[in-house]
């Protein structure tokens, strides 16, 4: 096998070597592209180089006075100069930069599987998971109309879930309930989206696919099937005739967005 060809494996194991002697968790703050190693061998460069700068100047106002600007941690995910910052420096010392929302909840709350709460009890407790989600920061906005326990077992999921920490005083995480994967989504009969799109599980399915979860609410009929796919039909020429009109070189954050990221550090 020629050298070239296992240059970038050489170099990435060199890297995470070099995180793993510096005692840093890499995990908690990189992306990794496997598919892509030179790409995925930047981003640690990137950030090793970012660290050794942290460390000669001691502090982010340090670091942006000697820069005469804006510095940006080079972590993942990219959520907001704030909270990047406060992770990365939170990072740098060994803390947990992550862990379940339940966990991170100013006071303990009596939390109760879905299955363990009574129809009389449901609202009640959706209040209460509600008003612990905001103490902590957080918000919930669902479509109307949904049934009360799909709302709570939902609730109670995403305090099960691990994300990111905010700096004290700041940040919000807001759900609301959409994952983009409308053959999987709990709210789909409530959403526009989710009852105009046609997805391969619908067609799988002959009719709109639903999870199994709300069965003893809803139900989708073959006709449903062929109003799908006219509505997608419509949908995607109308995305094709603004696409036409408004070219856009690309979406989201780009190699060439990180390497401007970089270059600004």
């Amino acid at each position: 096998m020629p050298k070239e060809d296992i240059a970038p494996y050489l170099r990435n194991l060199a890297l995470k070597r070099e995180f793993e002697r510096q005692g840093l968790d890499l995990d908690a703050v990189m992306e990794y592209t496997p598919l892509d190693l030179d790409l995925e061998n930047r981003r640690l460069q990137n950030l090793l180089n970012f660290i050794d700068q942290y460390r000669k100047c001691g502090s982010q106002d340090i670091m942006e006075t000697i820069a005469n600007g804006y510095v940006f941690p080079p972590i993942f995910p990219l959520i907001s100069p704030e909270s990047d910052w406060y992770r990365f420096e939170q990072w740098m010392k060994g803390e947990i930069i992550s862990k379940k929302l339940l966990d991170q909840l100013p006071e303990e709350i009596s939390l109760r599987k879905p299955a363990e709460i009574d129809d009389d009890e449901i609202e009640k407790a959706i209040e209460q998971l509600i008003e612990s989600l905001e103490k902590a920061g957080c918000g919930a906005s669902l479509y109307d109309d949904i049934p009360a326990r799909l709302v709570y077992t939902y609730l109670y999921e995403v305090l099960h879930e691990t994300i990111e920490v905010f700096e004290p005083g700041g940040g919000f995480w807001f759900f609301d309930g959409c994952s983009g994967y409308c053959p999987g989504c709990f709210q789909r009969p409530w959403c526009e989206f989710g009852q105009s799109s046609c997805w391969n599980e619908d067609e799988e399915a002959g009719k709109m696919h639903l999870i199994e979860e709300l069965s003893q609410y809803v139900c989708a009929t073959p006709q449903s099937l062929a109003i799908l796919q006219q509505l997608q039909a419509e949908q995607d020429a109308a995305f094709e005739r603004f696409e036409a009109e408004n070219p856009y070189p690309g979406m989201g954050l780009s190699q060439r967005d990180e390497e401007w990221r970089a270059k600004l550090n």
